[in-house]
């Protein structure tokens, strides 16, 4: 019997979603979970593979259960009682055997943040930017062409998982959120901040900058390495026009900059049954 996992989990003690040899990650804890209760051996597939140090506020899981679970209520109850604090499971979902979390998902939205006032509870969740001028009418230039843009090759990192670097970009906007707990929220495309515009000014109440992107897939790496590329671009180190022609021609950036996975959530994922 096929089970979906549908979760949330803080990254920072973890080195990713996917199972490594010498590293805690998100899957392996999840797995040793189920056995303690099943006493069967898992094997589990993830919607996707969030990278050291990511967060997800919306994540699925599935894997194979050897007889049907009776109880499920009970079994979702003792599931998070056996996690730890940083990995939650809101529901398990009965589905049929050929149902898949990694390829049946139609959409992902991620989201990053950025704060100004240095704080040492939001640092876990966002990206300091406090020390830097940045000029904002850039960065949204910059961002507005990638609705243009199919092949990411310069903004991923290598990998040999994909056969083609070709995404579908749906949404890919900045907004203002008023308080740094709003990074913690379910993200909700109905409720609308204030676009991000040239005029942004960093100030002392608690605002945060976040960026948020929508597509069909997404690469490895691939949101970290716009979201750095951006901001070398809004602190006037690659230029607008430099960055349009390199993604154009695929070719690799003179300025190399990974932002930090801190500020990173991977916010929804939608399935058919969800949309």
């Amino acid at each position: 019997m096929r089970y979906f996992l549908h979760l949330c989990y803080d990254g920072t003690n973890y080195c990713g979603w996917q199972v490594q040899a010498n590293a805690p990650s998100v899957q392996q804890t999840i797995n040793e979970a189920l056995f303690k209760l099943l006493g069967h051996e898992i094997k589990s597939m993830g919607c996707g593979r969030t990278d050291t140090g990511v967060h997800a506020k919306d994540f699925y899981m599935h894997f194979d259960a050897e007889t049907e679970i009776a109880d499920v209520p009970d079994f979702l109850f003792r599931l998070n009682c056996v996690l730890p604090d940083d990995i939650s499971i809101y529901r398990i979902i009965p589905v049929n055997e050929k149902a898949h979390t990694r390829f049946d998902a139609t959409e992902r939205t991620y989201e990053y943040f950025l704060h100004f006032d240095k704080s040492p509870f939001i640092k876990k969740y966002s990206f300091y930017q406090g020390y830097y001028k940045i000029d904002w009418q850039k960065v949204t230039e910059a961002t507005a062409f990638l609705a243009t843009v199919q092949d990411f090759t310069s903004l991923c990192l290598p990998s040999e998982d994909f056969k083609t670097n070709i995404c579908y970009i749906k949404k890919a906007q900045w907004d203002v959120l008023p308080a740094h707990h709003l990074a913690l929220s379910a993200y909700d495309e109905s409720k609308f901040y204030p676009a991000l515009t040239s005029s942004f000014s960093p100030s002392k109440d608690e605002a945060l900058v976040r960026f948020t992107i929508t597509s069909n897939r997404f690469l490895r790496g691939m949101v970290r390495k716009i979201v750095g590329t951006v901001l070398m671009i809004g602190k006037g180190k690659i230029s607008v026009e430099e960055f349009k022609e390199t993604v154009t021609e695929k070719k690799d950036f003179r300025v190399h900059y990974l932002a930090p996975p801190n500020g990173l959530f991977l916010s929804k994922v939608i399935y058919p049954f969800t949309s």
